[in-house]
């Protein structure tokens, strides 16, 4: 690719990688100095893990557009990672929401006249 003067990518790839578990750090330090509650603990990495697909695309597009330029292919992803990462991203999606709607405060009882 480097011969075709295209470029892969790489440091993008690099800083999506560790934004991801600086992230994830940061939220357990923040968790272990009881820095924020048990319900943000929770939510919180549900967060980063459902941000993790869509930001993959991000982060990968380049290097899939440099191999699709250089080789004439489509340049999509094949390997069996990202579809595992796009399957965990939905079921943290789904957790989330339910983590939420369960939290959600509930409406004061009124009792009849």
């Amino acid at each position: 690719m480097s011969g075709a003067n295209v470029s892969g990518g790489t440091p993008l790839v690099a800083v999506w990688a560790l934004t991801g578990i600086l992230l994830g750090a940061g939220v357990l330090v923040a968790a272990l100095r009881r820095k924020i509650s048990a319900a943000d603990a929770t939510r919180l990495p549900l967060a980063i893990i459902v941000l993790g697909a869509p930001s993959m695309m991000i982060a990968s597009f380049p290097a899939g557009m440099g191999l699709a330029d250089t080789f004439g292919i489509s340049g999509g992803d094949h390997a069996p990672w990202g579809a595992l990462l796009y399957l965990v991203s939905a079921v943290a999606l789904i957790l989330l929401a339910f983590v939420l709607v369960r939290a959600r405060p509930k409406p004061p009882r009124v009792s009849p006249i």
